[in-house]
C-alpha cells in the first residue's frame, strides 16, 4: 500500500469487532429449494477444553498431533491435545524481549518447520516449539483493530528457501470497517503478502473485473469479506469472496489466477448495496448485516475437496416474525438458514447439505473438519466444546 495512505490519520482509529443487532430492507433475488444430496455431515468425535474462559482453536499439526489455541481474557497461547487437555500455556502479551505488545493476535497458526505464528495488527511473530522468537517482522497495517482473539488462521506458502505469509486486518474483516472511500472499497480488500525473512510486503490478488463488487459504484458493508485457504498439496491459493458464486484459484508462488470453480447456492437472498459514506444508522445497513446472504467459510477437506458454509439470507417478514419470538435472534447464526456445500475440484461436482450447529473452523483431512460448538448464553461455562465432523455418503 502507498506510503501516503499509510500515513493518513485514519490509521489512528481503533476498530472494535461487534455484531450489530438491528434490522430491515428488501432482497433482490433468489431460489428457494435445497437439492437433495446423498452426502451429510456426521459427528464422529468430540472433546472439551476445560478453561475458565472461552477457548478458540485455530490450527492443528498432524505431525505433532496437537491443536493451537488461544484463551480469551487470559490472553494465552495454548497447545491442546487431541483429547482436549491443555498441554502448554504461553503468555506473550506485554512489553519486553520475546513479547508481542499489548494487542491481541488477530490471526494464528502453525507455520513451516514447526513454527508457531502469532499475527498482530502491526507485526507477525514466528516462534519455535519452545516459544523463542525465530522471526519477527512489521506489518504495514493501515490501522489497528482490537478483537477478543484470533479471527482466523494465518496462511502461508513456501517458495525455495523463502516463506510468505498472507496478512493484514482486511483478511478477517470487511473493508467497511477500515475506510469509507473508493480505496477502501477495493484496495483494503486485497491480500498482503509478507516475506518472512526480509520483511518485504506487497498487495496482491485484487478484485477481478468480473467481481460483483466491481459491478457497482456502491458498496456492501460487512459483506466485503473473504475466506481462503492455501492448498499446500497443489501449491494453490483458494479464495472465496462473501458474495461470489465461484472459488478463485491462484497458482503459487506467482499468485496468478489459474482458474475458477463455479458453485451453486440453492438459495441466496442478496440485498442491495449502499452508496459509499452511508450513515451508520441507515436501516439499509442493518438489512445487509443481518438479512443478506453470504459465504461464511471455505475449508479444505483433502487435496481436491473443499467445504463451504453459507448463509441463505432471510426476508424482512421472516426476520420480523422471528425477532418477535426471540429479541436477540441473529439470522446468520441460525443453522436452519445455513447450508453446506461439498465442492469436488477434481470432477467439478457440488453437493449441498443441511448445515450443523456451531462454527466451522478448519479441515482435518479425510473429509473431516473441526467445529466449535455454540456457547450456552444462559449459564457461565468453564469448558469449550468442540466436535469433529466427517462428510459421509
Amino acid at each position: 500500500m502507498k506510503d501516503s495512505f499509510l500515513s493518513r490519520s485514519i490509521g489512528q482509529v481503533i476498530v472494535l469487532v461487534f455484531v450489530v443487532l438491528t434490522a430491515c430492507q428488501s432482497p433482490s433475488d433468489t431460489n428457494s429449494e435445497t437439492p437433495v444430496s446423498s452426502f451429510k455431515a456426521v459427528k464422529i468425535d468430540s472433546f472439551e477444553v476445560n478453561n475458565l474462559t472461552r477457548v478458540i482453536i485455530r490450527d492443528y499439526s498432524p505431525e505433532e498431533k496437537i491443536y493451537l489455541g488461544y484463551s480469551i481474557v487470559d490472553d494465552e497461547l495454548l497447545e491442546i491435545s487431541e483429547e482436549g487437555q491443555i498441554l502448554k500455556r504461553v503468555s506473550k502479551k506485554g512489553e519486553g524481549p520475546g513479547l508481542y505488545g499489548n494487542w491481541n493476535p488477530i490471526g494464528m497458526g502453525f507455520g513451516p518447520n514447526g513454527l508457531r505464528i502469532a499475527e498482530l495488527p502491526f507485526s507477525i511473530f514466528a516462534y519455535d516449539s519452545t516459544y523463542e522468537i525465530a522471526y519477527q517482522q512489521r506489518i504495514q497495517s493501515p490501522l489497528p483493530i482490537r478483537g477478543f482473539g484470533p479471527m482466523g488462521r494465518t496462511e502461508y506458502f513456501n517458495s525455495g528457501d523463502s516463506t510468505f505469509f498472507l496478512v493484514g486486518p482486511s483478511n478477517y474483516l470487511s473493508a467497511h470497517y477500515l475506510i469509507h472511500n473508493e480505496e477502501g472499497r477495493d484496495t483494503l480488500k486485497n491480500f498482503y503478502q509478507l516475506h518472512l525473512q526480509s520483511g518485504d510486503m506487497k498487495s496482491v490478488v485484487p478484485y477481478r473485473s468480473e467481481s460483483i463488487y466491481k459491478q457497482t459504484q456502491d458498496i456492501y458493508p460487512e459483506l466485503m469479506t473473504k475466506t481462503f485457504v492455501v492448498n499446500h498439496e497443489k501449491n494453490e491459493l483458494m479464495v472465496l469472496h462473501g458474495l461470489e458464486d465461484e472459488i478463485e484459484v491462484y497458482s503459487l508462488p506467482s499468485l496468478q489466477l489459474a482458474r475458477t470453480i463455479p458453485i451453486e447456492h440453492s438459495e441466496f437472498l442478496l440485498y442491495s448495496p449502499v452508496p459509499i459514506g452511508t450513515a451508520s444508522n441507515d436501516e439499509r445497513l442493518a438489512s445487509l448485516r443481518l438479512m443478506s446472504a453470504r459465504n461464511q467459510s471455505l475449508i479444505q477437506l483433502d487435496e481436491s475437496e473443499f467445504l463451504i458454509k453459507y448463509f441463505t439470507g432471510v426476508s424482512e417478514g421472516q426476520f420480523a416474525a422471528r425477532r418477535a419470538d426471540d429479541a436477540i435472534y441473529s439470522p446468520p447464526s441460525d443453522p436452519s438458514e445455513q447450508r453446506l456445500l461439498l465442492v469436488d475440484d477434481k470432477n467439478g461436482s457440488t453437493h449441498e447439505m443441511e448445515s450443523i450447529p456451531g462454527t466451522v473452523l478448519f479441515g482435518l483431512g479425510e473429509r473431516k473438519f473441526l467445529v466449535i460448538e455454540p456457547e450456552n448464553s444462559e449459564i457461565e461455562e468453564e469448558v469449550t466444546r468442540f466436535s469433529i465432523y466427517q462428510i459421509q455418503p
